[in-house]
């Protein structure tokens, strides 16, 4: 659940970001760089950064926020909510986002920029809007780049530990646990090392399996290009 949460929502956002990225306006080259930086935060520092700087019911930045717009209305003090207690999924599940919306993005941006110039230019000669041209054009050409974004995060997003380490901790309850995860807690907490290491091969079986065929995604889109040069 959780690494179809964040692999789905990065990669709506992502294709949003990398359309209007594909478009040429003043400040493009420095958006741009802006918007991958999240990427390149450690992950631990990531985790650290939501949960404390954002999260955190009495000095967090959305506690904050909320104060301040109802202070607008009136009120002496807003509600102090918080997040990682009330909704733990969520509040991981928008730090992992944040995270690798970035990586889907530079993906699919790529596969924008690699459509052939004069498909696009025929359809707007032939008064296609701009729908039409997304919908029957850009979609269908970037089908194997969604599905790259798809199994790469996929694959990285699985193996996520920092993220659910630091802000939740798998909890309340189980409600953040993950497979990596859970093979830390029988490792570390129940000590069950027999039983952690046959979790951790099947992990790496599932990781090469997804791995293979992300290659050959790769590949195909390789010969792709070659084929239309």
């Amino acid at each position: 659940m959780l690494t179809a949460s964040v692999v789905v929502v990065s990669l709506l956002i992502g294709l949003g970001i990398a359309v209007l990225l594909d478009k040429k306006f003043p400040g493009r080259g420095v958006c741009r760089t802006l918007l991958i930086a999240p990427f390149l935060v450690m992950p631990v520092a990531s985790a650290l950064l939501w949960k404390h700087a954002l999260y955190n019911p009495d000095y967090g930045l959305f506690n904050g926020t909320l104060n301040a717009i109802w202070q607008l209305f009136g009120a002496e003090e807003g509600p102090i909510v918080d997040y990682i207690s009330t909704t733990p999924m969520p509040a991981v599940v928008a730090a992992l986002v944040w995270q690798w919306t970035p990586f889907m993005m530079l993906i699919l941006l790529a596969g924008l920029q690699s459509q052939p110039g004069d498909v696009l230019e025929a359809a707007r000669i032939d008064r296609a809007s701009s729908w039409q041209i997304f919908r029957h054009i850009t979609l269908p050409h970037l089908r194997r780049y969604i599905e790259l974004s798809v199994l790469l995060g996929s694959v990285y997003v699985v193996q996520t530990f920092d993220a659910i380490y630091t802000i939740t901790q798998g909890g309340p309850g189980s409600a953040t646990t993950n497979l990596p995860y859970e093979i830390y807690l029988t490792m570390f907490r129940k000590f069950e090392y027999g039983e952690a290491a046959a979790a951790g091969v099947v992990v790496v079986v599932g990781t090469i399996v997804v791995a293979t065929f992300a290659l050959r995604t790769i590949s195909s889109l390789f010969s792709e290009e070659e084929m239309s040069r």
